[in-house]
């Protein structure tokens, strides 16, 4: 199964500028937004997470909880871990106005 989404970059901006605490309690986990804290391009980071996760939804096929899908990386590389499985099939890229991911799974 293949999932496929892109996201406004300044949309995330716009989200983060209104309601940043609500938004990062309510999609991310601690150990995500520590990890996206540390990159020079943080409203990027989090637009290419948040991509990733409703790849991952609609590769999944479902509907599921954001905090129980974690974007983490490893070496540079993205992977996603879900109910305590990891998937290394996650691609994320950003270019100034736009975050886009791609997940594939077996």
């Amino acid at each position: 199964m293949v999932g496929i989404d892109i996201v406004s970059i300044s949309r995330i901006t716009r989200i983060m500028g209104r309601h940043e605490k609500r938004f990062l309690e309510r999609i991310f986990t601690r150990e995500e937004v520590e990890c996206m804290k540390k990159r020079k391009s943080f409203h990027e980071t989090l637009a290419g997470r948040f991509a990733a996760k409703e790849a991952f939804m609609k590769a999944y096929g479902k509907s599921l909880p954001w905090k129980d899908i974690e974007v983490l990386s490893e070496k540079g590389r993205p992977f996603i871990r879900f109910c305590g499985k990891d998937y290394s099939g996650v691609s994320i890229s950003h270019e100034k106005t736009y975050a886009v991911s791609l997940v594939m799974l077996k």
